[in-house]
């Protein structure tokens, strides 16, 4: 089958899915890849998994109010002009990743192709109270301005003429807002990359996450600063963008909560911290998956985490870890009781063989090209 691709994801956890997805589906079939020249491609390059890597000319501006209407007229004229290549390029369906400046990209307008769309969240911040701190004048101030885009990615959406998701979580709320049927497959984590090793463990607990409030670092410190200071652990970030580290760092020094943060760091890394770490806290608001915590129990890590998204459908055994609710005595008293219990390394293995069974790439991949399949024949 031939494939192409559309993306216009950032660093994070969903380019880490849509590189092993691409890197699993090269092996069989034709993929070619096509975003945009100004898209960060230095994480999980999918220049280095597709057949062939086509940009097209795109910029986004950095400030207001150019940014905007960027947004509204040149971005809609790319995409066009991205859907006419992809329209003479004989594909048999299209599968479509969303873009971080509108959600579901334009792209879907002009497709004459079949498309399949990756949906793994809503533009959250027209249907939830995004916290923050930093620029908070400046985002009420254009927030108005962006009040449309949330009109274009629901019109984009019921362009596509199949929807996938990653959690019964967000399939409930496509079918809420969109009031489209989709279909769920599981993600999953790479168990070479992430694996219990025989290192130390530090009086620390580790989380992951862009360093913005909606991953929950300002609950975590807060949590941690609950716990008698004889006992207290040290809390870890690995971030991936965000502009709300001052506020955190002067946070955590004002709770006098020990705190180390990691920038970009790579598998290698990744994996030590969870390693070297007694616990993986995870408190992000309402996530719809959390890639991030798959990765921590591949790892053998228990974890304790917020009752909030998609979590639950992870996290459904004790031997795994601890769902709780967003209230920091709780989640202390949790993660303090957890800290007192000397770890069972057969228990760690557990976690692990739970991660190889049920959250794993070859599965993943193998359902989403089931769905790609199906998609292909709707036109």
């Amino acid at each position: 089958m031939k494939i192409a691709v559309v993306h216009n994801v950032p660093p994070g956890g969903l380019k880490r899915a849509l590189f092993e997805q691409v890197k699993r589906l090269s092996e069989s079939h034709q993929v070619d890849t096509f975003t945009f020249s100004s898209t960060n491609d230095s994480f999980f390059s999918l220049r280095d998994v597709s057949r062939n890597y086509i940009t097209v000319d795109y910029k986004y501006p950095d400030s207001f109010p150019l940014s905007i209407i960027s947004v509204y007229w040149n971005l809609r004229h790319a995409y066009r002009k991205m859907a006419e290549l992809i329209n003479k390029g004989k594909y048999h369906v299209a599968y479509v990743n969303p873009c971080f400046l509108t959600q579901a990209p334009y792209v879907l307008r002009y497709l004459k192709i079949p498309s399949l769309y990756f949906c793994p969240e809503l533009r959250r911040e027209f249907y939830e109270n995004i916290p923050r701190v930093t620029n908070k004048i400046t985002y009420g101030i254009t927030y108005p301005f962006r009040l449309f885009i949330k009109k274009i990615d629901i019109d984009n959406v019921r362009r596509a003429d199949l929807i996938v998701s990653l959690s019964k979580y967000m399939q409930e709320k496509i079918k809420k807002i969109y009031k489209r049927d989709s279909q769920v497959i599981s993600l999953g984590a790479d168990p070479d990359k992430f694996t219990p090793i025989d290192i130390p463990k530090n009086n620390t607990v580790f989380t992951v996450g862009g360093l913005n409030l909606m991953k929950g670092h300002d609950f975590l410190i807060r949590s941690l600063a609950k716990i008698d200071k004889t006992k207290r652990p040290g809390l870890v970030i690995a971030g991936f963008g965000g502009h709300e580290r001052n506020y955190i760092r002067k946070l955590a020094g004002n709770l006098n909560v020990s705190l180390e943060i990691f920038d970009n760091p790579s598998d290698e890394e990744l994996n030590k911290l969870y390693n070297s770490s007694r616990l993986f806290l995870y408190a992000a608001h309402s996530e719809p998956f959390g890639l991030v915590v798959l990765e921590a129990l591949s790892a053998g890590v228990k974890v304790v985490a917020v009752n909030e998204g998609g979590i639950p459908e992870i996290i459904n055994q004790k031997y795994l870890g601890t769902i709780t609710d967003r209230d920091e005595n709780k989640f202390a008293g949790i993660v303090k009781k957890e800290l007192e219990k000397k770890e069972n390394t057969e228990i760690a293995l557990k976690r692990r063989q739970y991660i190889l069974n049920n959250w794993n790439w070859d599965n993943s991949v193998e359902d989403l090209l089931k769905l790609l399949q199906i998609a292909a024949v709707l036109k």
